[in-house]
């Protein structure tokens, strides 16, 4: 195996950089093909998109059946998306096929009547039964020239308009001969991207490659499917972790003092790393801990099989999680059955059960102090930390809502990669608790996290984690998230690194339109320092105003995991948006808290925080509507 460094990839599928196309066609979205690049032999975790009406469960069933009986490709379902491990012939062969993309490329062709009378005969045919070894071999020896031509720098280069059926076969057939072919290279020698695209191009020999996608497209033109059943693959994207007392800063202490807010019957979900339930600063708070990060074994299609029903049952049972269970199944694999059953049969997913095999006890001790320190903002009591420590402690301090409900769900840990169907799912089960018990039991989320946007693949704010977002908004839930720490980057160039400020710099969720996007700002003289140098600056892609406001985010103190809570527990210090975007979650549930009318209002919230923000004087695109001013919001009402 060898990789294909991105510009090779990104040149066969968009052409060159100076007339370059700015969209494929292909359904196979541009970060998987880059992907695939860099490890053509690879499985790579890829989020599907049934096609509009189609059940996510019959989409996953049909990918299943088409794979080796004894292939476990770890495929997993949602309302609405599929999650699926697959190798690239894999994508090629069940997915691609099953796109409207392919099916729009097949047409009648008329066969003359064999008798005297007859009508003409109708059959289909596709595109790429047209794609003769040879026609494949000159198509290959084309953009392979082409490509010699643009890396060489050719004075005489001229880039080819090539139809999109073309570029999938040409990059399909060199990411077949990438994956098993062999480069020798001394060890411990290190290849640059310029010597590997020049070794491909002269290596990549078109009579060679041509059989390999030929064989491969004989598979594909067999997929019995005529009805669109997936719209696009994209990856399943890692998110990160958006990294003293700000409170006076935003004024909610004033608002708390003058207006008498209560918080007690407002319930807060924050989703991200874990809430150390046993803190002393949360006084018994945390009212329910939800660990997503083995989601994706649960509601795995291939459950519906004996063996890997055997093997998922096993890694639950010898996760660490599994032990703080609150209420573990009494016959999980029962449940796991059902749960991939229904699935093929188009049945909703069925949350009760999920909820068996994520329920965690509150108390159980999460991997980092991330989301710890994130309720801590929120929802810290310095009151409960010093009757747990019998003394007051200069450590000690109050968040946004010393007396809100918290709502724990884990998505994100030390390892766990590819988490956004984590996410997604966490999304998903709010709406569904909120349902079930016909009153909004969570009012709000916080997502302190942060997923780079790549701006060809998805519209901006419409990725799956911003849908699901929106989805998630229109029930009435609030969701606020943080803008990201992508302000100031690092740039490498031929002239060598140099680091600056980067523009449009907005991660997802906070692309998403109906979420508060939050930046980060000094903790108490924003009005002298402005914006954070690392807060990620708007507007989105699309050009959309975003943030939407900053916060307090540089050395913000708040409860850590662990310590002794005799002592009041650990407490210290984060810095990021992160740490910004709980200031704004606090106080969109003090506004509800005071005014319950505002109670599935999410969109109204918003507008009454952004309205009467302080104008730091900056520009639009890095303050958004300026700095949260908690008791303004309170007194325009």
């Amino acid at each position: 195996m060898i990789p294909i460094p991105s510009p090779l990839v990104e040149f066969i599928l968009l052409g060159p950089l100076d007339d370059r196309r700015q969209l494929q066609d292909s359904p196979i979205l541009g970060d998987v093909w880059v992907k695939f690049g860099t490890n053509p032999a690879a499985m790579l975790d890829l989020l599907i998109s049934p096609f509009r009406g189609q059940h996510a469960g019959v989409v996953a069933g049909e990918i299943d059946s088409g794979l080796d009986a004894n292939r476990d490709a770890e495929i997993a379902f949602l309302q609405g998306l599929v999650v699926a491990r697959l190798s690239f012939r894999e994508v090629a062969q069940l997915v691609v096929p099953k796109t409207s993309w392919w099916i729009q490329r097949w047409s009648a062709e008329e066969k003359k009547p064999k008798k005297k009378g007859q009508k003409p005969e109708k059959t289909e045919i596709h595109a790429l039964k047209g794609y003769t070894k040879s026609r494949v071999e000159k198509g290959l020896q084309d953009i392979l020239s082409s490509a010699k031509q643009w890396h060489l720098k050719a004075v005489s280069f001229r880039s080819q308009e090539l139809p999109a059926l073309d570029r999938f076969v040409a990059l399909t057939a060199l990411l077949l001969w990438a994956g098993v072919h062999e480069r020798k290279v001394s060890k411990g020698a290190a290849v640059s991207a310029t010597d590997q695209i020049s070794y491909i191009l002269e290596n990549a020999k078109p009579a060679e490659i041509a059989p390999l996608v030929i064989e491969l497209g004989g598979k594909m033109l067999r997929d019995p499917a005529r009805e669109p059943l997936v719209w696009q693959v994209s990856l399943n994207r890692p998110p990160m972790p958006a990294l003293t007392r700000s409170i006076a800063a935003v004024k909610a202490d004033a608002a708390h003092t003058l207006f008498n807010v209560d918080c007690s019957q407002i319930a807060w979900a924050v989703i991200d790393s874990g809430i150390d339930g046993s803190h002393p600063a949360f006084g018994g708070r945390v009212k329910r801990s939800f660990d997503f990060r083995n989601f994706r074994k649960i509601v795995s299609l291939s459950n519906s099989k004996q063996a890997v029903r055997d093997v998922n049952i096993a890694g639950l049972k010898n996760d660490p999680a599994w032990a703080m269970l609150k209420d573990p199944p009494d016959d999980p694999d029962t449940d796991l059955k059902r749960l991939a059953d229904d699935a093929r049969n188009r049945g909703p997913i069925h949350w009760e059960l999920v909820e068996k095999f994520v329920e965690i006890k509150p108390e159980t001790k999460p991997p980092t102090n991330h989301g710890t320190h994130v309720a801590g903002i929120i929802g810290a009591s310095k009151e409960t930390a010093k009757n747990a420590a019998g003394k007051d402690n200069c450590d000690f301090a109050d968040g946004m809502c010393p007396d809100i409900q918290l709502y724990d769900f884990r998505v994100l840990g030390k390892e766990i990669k590819d988490a956004e169907f984590a996410i997604i799912a966490a999304l998903q089960f709010i709406r569904y608790l909120n349902d079930r018990d016909s009153f909004i039991t969570i009012h709000g989320a916080n997502l302190s996290l942060s997923i780079p946007h790549d701006v060809r693949n998805f519209a901006c704010g419409r990725t799956p984690i911003c849908n699901e977002c929106e989805h998630l908004i229109e029930s009435g839930v609030v969701v606020v998230t943080a803008a990201g720490n992508h302000g100031y980057k690092s740039f490498e160039t031929t002239e060598g690194s140099y680091d600056s400020y980067a523009a449009f710099s907005i991660t997802d969720p906070g692309n998403a339109d109906g979420v508060i996007t939050v930046g980060a700002t000094h903790r108490f003289w924003p009005h002298t320092y402005g914006v954070s140098f690392f807060s990620s600056r708007g507007p989105t892609g699309d050009g959309r105003l975003k943030p939407d406001l900053v916060a307090p985010g540089e050395r913000i103190r708040a409860p850590f995991s662990g310590g002794d809570p005799k002592l009041g527990g650990e407490w210290g210090d984060l810095d990021g948006t992160s740490m910004a975007a709980p200031h704004v979650s606090g106080a969109a549930a003090m506004l509800m808290a005071r005014y319950s009318e505002f109670i599935g209002q999410p969109r109204r919230i918003k507008r009454i925080l952004c309205e009467n923000a302080t104008d730091l004087g900056r520009e639009r695109s890095f303050q958004g509507h300026g700095m949260l001013d908690v008791l303004r919001a309170f007194q325009s009402i």
